[in-house]
């Protein structure tokens, strides 16, 4: 066995020490090693979680002011515009009117004038929401749009007063109360009314657009924080063609009148003072709110905020020369094919 000498002595009381702190080292490493892979794993994706939840609350306010801003908008137009519709709670405070009264017969003949343009753009209108809630085309949709071609006539009213409606026994009249004939004051607000109505005839009595009313209410109830029943939700997508039919028409025919006058007038019978609901509606001022949260390039139209990159003015199609003539001109609306 060989004698230790001092400088052994030395050479082993040196490893020693190193030796347990390189046994200290590596532990310290094995412990960091089983956690550090789970910080860089977690931390990016809960801070992408939490800025993605940001946006959406920044983009909800936005939406929210913007529709506030419209509204205002809406209603200052109607005030102002000599065309502008008299408001629902207005109209229920007058009286009905005779059917040889002059403000009815120039109502009717104004709803007579426009009612061929109404279908071709209320079938636009409809098919546009079609593809954008993916309700399937089916014999059933296609029957809704034949419906709607077959509409004819306006008839007056008096005891309908200040609503309009169709029945399912007479599906080619669309009937108006006297008062509604006489408020509605513009092209553009009559033309949205028979989009309106046009609408119901479409889903007749089976409920043909059942899954697009459907698909309307709660994208309005998300976008608008409401609680819409079937029946609310049927009233709202009714008024929602009427907008989009509106957009359309004053896209295709341009005049001197500014752009968030003429769309003021699609919202002008909704600026009430007494803002009463029933079981069918939602109150005419959260109808506007929601119209408005649905379609938010209606509300830059009255604000004039800049439309969003990709859209345009005509919610169908381009307002070029070619549709400008055929809103001058309509022609027979297509009957789809059976």
């Amino acid at each position: 066995m060989p004698q230790r000498t001092p400088g052994n002595v030395k050479k082993n009381r040196r490893r020693r020490p190193g030796a347990r702190l390189s046994c200290f080292a590596l532990a310290c490493a094995l412990a960091l090693a089983s956690v550090a892979p789970v910080a860089p794993a977690q931390m990016p994706d809960a801070r992408r979680a939490a800025e993605a939840a940001a946006e959406r609350a920044a983009a909800g306010r936005d939406i929210d002011e913007l529709v506030r801003r419209a509204m205002g908008v809406a209603c200052a137009e109607r005030e102002l515009d000599p065309q502008g519709s008299a408001p629902i709670d207005e109209m229920q405070a007058r009286p009905s009117l005779p059917l040889r009264h002059a403000e009815v017969v120039a109502g009717t003949q104004r709803a007579e004038r426009l009612l061929p343009v109404a279908k071709i753009l209320a079938a636009e209108s409809l098919r546009r929401l079609l593809r954008e809630y993916r309700v399937k085309e089916s014999s059933a949709v296609r029957a809704a749009f034949a419906r709607l071609s077959q509409v004819r006539w306006i008839k007056p009213d008096m005891e309908l007063r200040d609503n309009a409606s169709v029945l399912y026994k007479e599906p080619r009249t669309i009937r108006f109360g006297t008062i509604f004939l006489a408020g509605l004051r513009s092209d553009e607000g009559m033309l949205g009314v028979l989009s309106h109505e046009l609408t119901h005839v479409a889903d007749g009595a089976g409920g043909s657009l059942r899954a697009l009313f459907r698909g309307v209410a709660q994208r309005a109830g998300s976008a608008a924080g409401l609680r819409i029943t079937a029946r609310r939700g049927e009233e709202l997508t009714c008024d929602l063609v009427g907008a989009l039919a509106v957009r359309a028409y004053i896209a295709r025919t341009p005049g001197v009148e500014t752009l968030a006058r003429r769309t003021a007038r699609a919202l002008a019978h909704n600026c009430v003072e007494r803002d009463h609901t029933d079981r069918a509606h939602l109150s005419p001022r959260t109808t506007m709110r929601a119209l408005l949260a649905l379609d938010p390039a209606l509300a830059r139209e009255l604000t004039g905020d800049p439309a969003e990159p990709g859209t345009s003015r005509d919610p169908s199609t381009p307002a070029t020369r070619r549709t400008q003539r055929r809103a001058a001109h309509p022609i027979a609306p297509r009957t789809p094919r059976r």
